[in-house]
């Protein structure tokens, strides 16, 4: 919602809560609520798109164990983007990845174990890491109970 819209339903909601508390205490009780939905949906929807601007970066071998694959699954670009490969030592830096979109970095041998840590600015030039953990065994990121979406707000 625009805030000019959250805005005139926020005006009339107390016009017309000014309004039935002359007449009823029941009515400006509901009417209260409704305000109250309203502005949490508006918050809600607000924090929605906040959180959906983010790109999410995730780092993983790829089958023969020759290569690490970065795929973005979030709906914006990430730029300078700068993965460390540990204790390998390995380094190297990626431009930019878009949106649902996968980036391989072939390696001269196979890893078996390792884990790689990935830093990285969005469009608006926030800061942003992950590690993973990656294996030729399978042991990754594909958590079965991992929660869809982060819980409480945005983790910087």
């Amino acid at each position: 919602m625009d805030t000019r819209q959250v805005a005139a339903v926020f005006i009339a909601g107390i016009a017309l809560f000014a309004y039935l508390s002359i007449t009823g205490q029941y009515a400006a009780g509901i009417v209260v609520m409704i305000i109250l939905i309203i502005g949490i949906t508006a918050c809600t929807t607000r924090l929605g798109k906040k959180m959906s601007d983010i790109p999410e970066l995730t780092a993983k071998l790829s089958p023969d164990a020759k290569a690490i694959i970065i795929r973005n699954s979030g709906n914006t670009s990430a730029m300078q983007i700068h993965v460390a490969v540990v204790p390998l030592d390995i380094e190297y830096d990626i431009a930019d990845i878009p949106a649902e979109e996968e980036y391989t970095h072939s390696l001269d041998a196979m890893i078996h174990e390792a884990k790689a840590v990935i830093t990285w600015k969005d469009t608006a030039g926030n800061l942003f890491s992950h590690e993973s953990a990656i294996s030729a065994l399978g042991k990754g990121e594909d958590d079965l109970l991992k929660p869809m979406f982060p819980m409480f707000d945005i983790k910087k």
